[in-house]
């Protein structure tokens, strides 16, 4: 099928798949069927009230209706000044050695907010960040989803019960609702021509951030970007019904109404961000030109990534005057200059960082080492006494050195782990990739002629289990090394790439012969894959139990184990460390689970009679976790609204517990509201399988794929 490049537009409903939620969720959520939703029924915000239309009538309308109520609080809307203003699900990973970063999962209401947001200023945000010539990551247009119609994208379509479908067919990739010039990730900026030009240009290179930029950020100094400060407080009542009061109101809302700082994670926030940067660096440019008499890209370079900024010069007066101009703008809008991070480098301008992926680039390319050569007739004569094996296959991984190596790599180029850990995963992630294949390529073709018996020879036989062999025991040297480099500094970044390795490894190993759907790769060599896999999954689970403060990144190490055969799980006791169960008291500890932590354990341990006492512990966990929140404040958190929906829709919940659950979230006691529960869940289970968490027909690695597309900001 030859290839044919197609362009989709999408419903304005595609912004909550893209920018309203953090890169680092568990892989078992998405907005997905939250969309589905909202398009299926043409759910709008008009004024102040949630409209929809669709066919639905009795008791199904009923119940559509109440669910509506979870999903946006809309019939307990009160004041005019708070009907929106929800509190967002904050949420802890590990950022940097002893210290967290807080991000956040916005209320379902104020997603739909965005919606009406985007759609009715997107031309207007467009402008606002176009007047700098210093961003190197904004939005410039509409983003388009884009697809090649070849072979591959055939295979890899959606069907009716997979994740979200484009027309009923195709799933939908998105990255960000806007498209961004010039770099979506950091480190491509590191790699690209213009970098490179500016460190032969210039003798200095100065990189500076803006100190906790995200937390400082006032939200009415959004009005004061667009619209200028003096104008703005001439005019303060017609400020707010101008576009950027309008975000700014929308800010303050989906964080309860905060001024002070805005929510991390978010696309939206960066967008935000962006607008007042934007008027900073025009303002600064400005006066570099007015009182230095200087221009950019001339006199010097300025380039900015969200909050990190790369200035190239040779004069370090010009520097200093710079530095001094940002400093005073960014203080009108109540931001500073991060001191403590702010380096020089001069000429030769090289970093430590591209030092350390110099020297790694040259280590992968020595160690693993992996060859599948064709012999020609003579070689093929004399070490094959049968004409069957054409090819030589020659594997080399020695684990322990590879890991000295590497070690000596980064204590030389003067780096921590965690500053190369993400660039060695992607390259170990190629390398892996690139092996499979080449090896499904060379040496399957030989075991599907055993399996349908057109090879017979046993001495013939022998030589490929054993190359099959040596393969395996090269893969599990790999894993091996993968998860040294890992463990040392574990983030939900890093593990994402793990996960991303091992969901490959791991299809590979569960590959079947078509004919008679027998697993190509030996059973005992798959086997001791999925031990490996289990075995070093479990001693990072053991090493980081959950808590308050960090739970994301061993979740999806939960979510990698489950996809191993049944025999190949975490014994009870080691799960219930992990979540601090205690077997005397049978009790999960106050607030140690989130809502995260929560489904992704009820995925985890599905139907399986295994943990028993777990999942016991859990439903009184649930119910307590429910009950402490005051009942005036349910409908407003996003984290219960997430929680409770996702819990009426899991398959592994008997209805009789999601009717208590239910009840307690509502407050129910008499009979006619017990009837009205029920309806809910009948309702869920006919009309709407899902809502965040797809409890099964999971595909991690399809998931992992889309996850990877998401990857805009690092």
């Amino acid at each position: 099928m030859s290839k044919k490049k197609r362009h989709v537009l999408y419903p304005k409903e595609r912004a909550i798949l893209s920018d309203v939620h953090p890169y680092e969720l568990p892989i078992t959520f998405s907005n997905r069927y939250l969309y589905r939703f909202l398009v299926d029924n043409n759910i709008n915000i008009k004024g102040d009230k949630v409209v929809f239309e669709n066919n639905l009538i009795g008791d199904d309308l009923i119940a559509f209706d109440e669910i509506l109520k979870i999903l946006f609080h809309h019939s307990y809307f009160s004041e005019s000044s708070s009907k929106f203003r929800k509190i967002p699900f904050s949420y802890r990973i590990t950022h940097k050695e002893k210290d967290f970063r807080e991000l956040a999962l916005v209320h379902p209401i104020n997603q739909l907010q965005l919606i009406k947001f985007y759609d009715d200023f997107r031309e207007s945000i467009l402008h606002s960040c176009s007047i700098s010539n210093f961003s190197i990551r904004k939005p410039v247009a509409i983003a388009k989803f884009t697809f090649f119609n070849d072979k591959l994208h055939q295979l890899n379509k959606g069907d009716k019960n997979d994740f979200l479908e484009l027309n009923g067919k195709e799933y939908e990739d998105l990255k960000t609702f806007f498209a961004y010039k010039k770099y979506t990730n950091i480190y491509k900026f590191y790699e690209d021509y213009r970098y490179h030009r500016a460190e032969k240009k210039y003798n200095f290179l100065f990189k500076f951030d803006i100190a906790k930029c995200f937390d400082s950020i006032y939200t009415h100094s959004i009005s004061w970007a667009v619209l200028g400060l003096d104008a703005v407080k001439e005019n303060v009542d017609a400020s707010k019904k101008n576009y950027s009061g309008i975000f700014d109101k929308f800010i303050q809302n989906s964080n309860y109404g905060e001024t002070n700082g805005i929510l991390i994670g978010p696309e939206f926030s960066r967008v935000f961000a962006e607008i007042i940067l934007q008027k900073i660096d025009k303002t600064v440019e400005d006066k570099i030109f007015k009182l230095c008499n200087k221009l950019n890209k001339t006199d010097y370079e300025l380039y900015r990534y969200v909050d990190d900024y790369f200035l190239f010069c040779d004069d370090e007066i010009l520097r200093d005057d710079i530095i001094k101009i940002y400093k005073h703008e960014l203080k009108e809008y109540k931001l500073s200059i991060n001191n403590s991070k702010s380096i020089e480098y001069e000429k030769p301008i090289i970093t430590e960082i591209t030092i350390a992926k110099e020297k790694i680039n040259q280590l992968f390319s020595e160690d693993p080492q992996f060859s599948i050569i064709e012999l020609d007739g003579e070689e093929d004569s004399k070490e094959n006494s049968i004409e069957q094996i054409k090819h030589k296959f020659s594997f080399y991984f020695n684990p322990e050195i590879l890991i000295t190596q590497y070690k000596i790599l980064i204590k030389e180029s003067c780096v921590g782990y965690k500053d190369v850990l993400n660039y060695s995963l992607a390259l170990l992630n190629n390398i892996i990739e690139k092996n499979l294949v080449k090896f499904e390529e060379i040496y399957f073709p030989y075991k599907h002629k055993i399996l349908s018996e057109e090879i017979k020879e046993k001495n013939i036989i022998h030589k490929l289990n054993k190359i099959e062999d040596e393969f395996t025991s090269h893969i599990i040297n790999f894993i091996d090394f993968v998860f040294f480099i890992y463990s040392v500094s574990p983030r939900v970044n890093s593990t994402i790439k793990t996960c991303h390795i091992l969901s490959k490894i791991l299809c590979f190993y569960k590959l079947k012969y078509k004919t008679d759907k027998k697993f190509i790769i030996d059973t005992n060599n798959r086997n001791r894959v999925y031990k490996k896999i289990l075995d070093e999954s479990s001693l990072i689970i053991k090493k980081n139990s959950v808590t308050e403060y960090s739970q994301i990144e061993t979740l999806y190490l939960l979510t990698v184990i489950r996809e191993l055969d049944k025999e190949y799980r975490i014994p009870e006791v080691r799960l219930a460390k992990f979540i601090g169960y205690d077997y005397e008291t049978k009790e999960i500890p106050e607030c140690q689970l989130n809502y995260f932590s929560i489904v992704v354990l009820l995925y985890y341990i599905g139907y399986s009679k295994k943990y028993e006492n777990i999942k016991l512990a859990l439903f009184k966990y649930i119910e307590e976790y429910i009950k402490i929140v005051p009942i005036e404040k349910r409908g407003k958190s996003s984290e219960l609204t997430h929680l409770l929906l996702d819990l009426l829709s899991c398959p592994y919940l008997e209805d009789i517990f999601k009717i208590k659950i239910y009840s307690i979230y509502k407050n129910f006691t008499s009979k006619k509201e017990l009837i009205e529960a029920r309806k809910v869940i009948y309702f869920n289970k006919k009309n709407h399988k899902y809502w965040f968490t797809k409890w099964e027909r999971f595909n991690l690695a399809k998931e992992l794929e889309y996850k990877k597309s998401q990857e805009v900001y690092s």
